[in-house]
């Protein structure tokens, strides 16, 4: 992946897309196989906002159901399974356990009725088994740390997970493939127009303050949270909400399966979700007002979290010494005014307030790839291009994706890993992270055998990705290395030696000087304090 600010002056473009999350994404990439010439710009890294802020899930809803959002939950569930045909190894499957409590909200009748028209509204060749019902010893057998008095059996059921940023950039990486001009770090400082409609935007390269004017038949904006300050803030601000969620990180419990909980103040479903060998507590959902730059992790939110996961815990306890890391994000939702914000819908919407403008408005990340083609559908009516019954996306391959037998083929990828000299744990990551790029990675460690090493104690990543990553990825900043892709920043308390090294290690093959070096530590450092001051 080759960032080249200056092939945005090979204009005019069919369509600017401004905003590379999952939703900006997906739309370029399915733009471009449409035939058109595409342009895709994030003001920061790729999937930097939203996108990277979820509970890292691929999943129907299934607290969808209980608002009868029966369409929505429908079409995740069917998009859970093209997703793990589309990318075995970014899509893994993940059993969810829910205990029944006489204080839960939901009911056990009700919940099972729930679990099973989510199976059936699954259909058929669906990557997880159906729902099944724990008896209460079974259930203490199999979740013994969880505090076993008030329990009186359980459920469990299927979802699935993956690493959000990864299989974004996958896709970002897939439309520069088919043609699309994709830039990160360069913000769209205004709309072009002819006083009417909007042809363009003038873009400012963030690393150098150049700017240039891109000329395009239509603006799609994607930018999630940020969409209002690209235009006019006043007319979009109008059709949005803010919802405001956090995660922490902390250590593992003693299971692989994931946890669908209940809190006790306010009657909300949360999550505790095994996510790199540790555990990913989440999410809060709260009203937000201001600028999106400005969202933070509070002090009582990291309470709250804790204190309701330590509600179901018996054999830990969590406070706040025992978190590792977090992650704050602002999810856009359509505005209905006068609704308490658990009451909003979380359907998506797509808007166009100026001609050749379009604006994408709420969504989830599951469903993302299909309310895309819903973009592109409305785009080629403006443009009067035919459309086609199905997305070109739809079966696409992406270009981490293996061809052969995935089965077959993870087999032989670990056996080719663990010679090389990896650990199980980190070859394992390894190839669910990188898939068919796996051969590349085992090269450079076949070159450089202490590329093998982990990066930290207890985390399954090595240095082999770092440069890798540095090579192939479009790493700007150190923050892009360490946060994204490879999540080192959110999973352990940052080592100021381990990315003083790291920096060292990829400043070759991102032309940085010493003091280009000393400054990404430092910045990388800083971002740690917003959580760190809380603690």
């Amino acid at each position: 992946m080759i960032r080249d600010f200056g092939r945005l002056k090979n204009g005019p473009f069919d369509v600017l897309v401004i905003g590379g999350g999952i939703y900006g994404a997906w739309t370029a990439l399915d733009t471009a196989l449409h035939g058109l010439k595409v342009a895709v710009i994030d003001k920061g890294d790729w999937a930097c906002g939203t996108s990277t802020a979820s509970t890292k899930l691929i999943h129907g809803g299934l607290r969808y159901l209980e608002h009868l959002r029966l369409d929505l939950v429908h079409s995740s569930l069917e998009e859970r399974k093209q997703l793990t045909a589309m990318a075995p190894h970014r899509v893994k499957p993940l059993r969810f356990f829910i205990p029944n409590y006489d204080s839960n909200r939901v009911g056990p009748i009700k919940l099972q009725t729930g679990l099973w028209l989510y199976d059936l509204m699954a259909g058929k060749g669906q990557p997880v088994p159906a729902h099944t019902r724990l008896k209460r010893r079974d259930a203490l057998t199999q979740y013994p740390f969880l505090k076993d008095k008030a329990i009186s059996g359980g459920f469990t059921y299927g979802d699935c997970q993956t690493d959000d940023f990864r299989l974004v950039l996958d896709i970002i990486d897939g439309a520069q493939r088919a043609g699309t001009v994709a830039v990160n770090y360069a913000k769209a400082a205004s709309l072009i127009s002819d006083g009417r409609n909007v042809k363009g935007a003038v873009v400012q390269d963030l690393l150098t303050g150049a700017k240039t004017e891109v000329r395009s038949k239509v603006v799609i904006n994607t930018a999630g949270p940020w969409a209002p300050f690209i235009d006019d803030i006043h007319l979009l601000t109008s059709y949005i909400r803010y919802s405001k969620g956090i995660h922490l990180i902390l250590p593992p419990l003693p299971t692989k399966d994931a946890l669908l909980l209940m809190t006790k103040s306010d009657k909300r479903i949360f999550f505790i979700v095994p996510w790199y060998g540790k555990s990913l507590l989440g999410t809060t959902d709260g009203e937000f007002e201001g600028h999106p730059d400005n969202v933070s992790i509070e002090a009582f939110e990291i309470d709250y979290l804790l204190t309701e996961a330590n509600r179901h815990l018996k054999s830990v306890t969590w406070d706040r010494r025992a978190v590792l890391g977090g992650f704050v994000g602002l999810r856009t939702l359509q505005n209905e005014p006068g609704k308490p914000l658990s009451q909003v819908t979380r359907e998506w919407s797509v808007i166009e307030p100026r001609p050749g403008l379009l604006v994408s408005i709420g969504g989830k990340y599951t469903s993302a790839r299909l309310d895309a083609a819903k973009i592109v559908a409305r785009l080629l009516d403006i443009l009067n291009r035919p459309t086609n019954a199905y997305s070109p996306t739809t079966g696409y391959t992406l270009p981490s994706t293996p061809r052969a037998d995935y089965k077959a083929w993870r087999k032989t990828a670990m056996q080719k890993a663990l010679r090389s000299g990896l650990k199980k744990d980190v070859a394992a990551f390894l190839i669910l992270r990188f898939g068919d790029a796996i051969p590349n990675l085992l090269a450079l460690i076949d070159q450089q055998p202490e590329l093998a090493r982990r990066l930290a104690p207890e985390l399954p990543f090595c240095w082999a990705e770092v440069v890798y990553c540095a090579l192939n990825e479009m790493v700007v900043h150190l923050e892009d290395l360490l946060r994204r892709r490879i999540p080192l920043t959110i999973l352990a308390r940052p080592d100021r030696s381990l990315a003083e090294q790291i920096a060292a290690k990829v400043a070759p093959h991102l032309g940085w000087s010493q003091a280009d070096s000393n400054a990404e530590v430092a910045h990388l450092m800083l971002r740690w304090t917003d959580i760190e001051d809380k603690l």
